[in-house]
């Protein structure tokens, strides 16, 4: 039996709906999420609780944590790594999380099903135009399967992080372009960390990865064939920081803080690389080597725009029927526009 992306990001949106619409019911975040001060002394921090997808682009997250910025900004980050996105967003909607990772497809999805969260800041600026190859994210075929560019894809086994994120979306678009039937393609969903040892080990023939984790690619004999963020997504904002609308109207005040600490420490990463990438060690368990060659975008537009938002309405029309009509302005918090 074929395996259909169409039917595999509806099945997964509609697996995720349930759980995210009994989420929006209950939107207010809980006590254990956070966001209440440590004590009641004027000029206690705020605890607020941060799901993050374990990648080398929350280097700025972590470095403006250890460099004292979101203190600064009155916030104390209790972060919780997390695989899945949708269970970030699942998790920011019923207030387990204050502040949470999504793509812009998360978004889009989330809000087709009449959940309302919205983007307060990019994690390490717009897409950028160019990458190296280990940057970002990159499309990369495993050794000795004859891939050699999206055009190959038709009939192969394809790892991705989550089967509705933004790499798979990237994914089936660029096989549209080049004329693959994208119903053909097998999707298997794997953590970025895994992805490697699938590519030499033949479980996968290609995988979407993410940087860090593309040079081990790399190393076990994997090769970059299309950079799909850069290809599509160009100056647009599309791995984003979530919160719920609840939160919005009960705690904006934290809300514009979490929102400027952000831009200010991609500021801080980018003049203070080494530094930013030293937090990779602890944050991500990566060996100092690995650390040290990781890369992120330190040269990238911090603010948010909704140009991803509008590529990922239309590609979702096309590769899995939702219909989501809201303008784009209103999937983001006002103040992250305002910037």
């Amino acid at each position: 039996m074929k395996f259909s992306p169409r039917r595999s990001i509806l099945a997964a949106a509609a697996l995720g709906a349930s759980a995210l619409l009994l989420a929006a019911c209950s939107s207010t975040p809980s006590a254990d999420a956070g966001g209440a001060s440590s004590s009641g002394s004027p000029g206690a921090l705020t605890t607020v609780t941060v799901a993050y997808n374990p990648a080398a682009q929350f280097a700025p997250m972590f470095v403006g944590m250890s460099s004292g910025i979101f203190a600064k900004h009155g916030l104390a980050l209790n972060i919780v790594p997390q695989t899945d996105v949708a269970s970030i967003v699942s998790g920011v909607a019923s207030g387990q999380y204050n502040f949470g990772f999504a793509t812009v497809v998360n978004v889009v999805v989330a809000d087709a099903n009449g959940v309302p969260i919205k983007v307060v800041s990019t994690v390490d600026g717009q897409q950028t135009p160019t990458e190296t190859p280990t940057q970002g994210n990159a499309l990369v075929a495993g050794p000795n399967t004859g891939i050699t560019s999206a055009k190959d894809l038709g009939g192969k086994t394809v790892g991705v992080v989550g089967l509705q994120g933004l790499n798979t979306v990237g994914l089936q678009q660029l096989a549209a372009n080049a004329g693959v039937d994208v119903t053909s393609i097998k999707l298997v969903q794997l953590p970025f960390g895994q992805m490697a040892d699938a590519l030499a080990n033949g479980s996968v023939q290609a995988a979407v990865m993410q940087s860090p984790f593309i040079a081990d690619g790399i190393a076990k004999g994997g090769v970059v064939i299309a950079k799909p963020n850069v290809e599509l997504f160009s100056n647009a904002a599309v791995g984003v920081m979530v919160t719920s609308q609840g939160y919005i109207d009960s705690n904006e005040a934290q809300v514009q803080a979490f929102s400027d600490a952000m831009i200010e420490s991609q500021a801080y990463a980018a003049a203070h690389i080494d530094e930013a990438r030293a937090t990779l060690v602890t944050n991500l368990q990566l060996t100092p080597a690995a650390a040290a060659a990781a890369t992120w975008c330190t040269t990238c537009d911090p603010t948010v725009n909704t140009k991803g938002l509008d590529i990922v309405q239309k590609a979702l029309k096309q590769f899995a029927n939702t219909d989501d009509t809201t303008p784009t302005d209103q999937l983001v918090w006002a103040g992250a526009l305002k910037k």
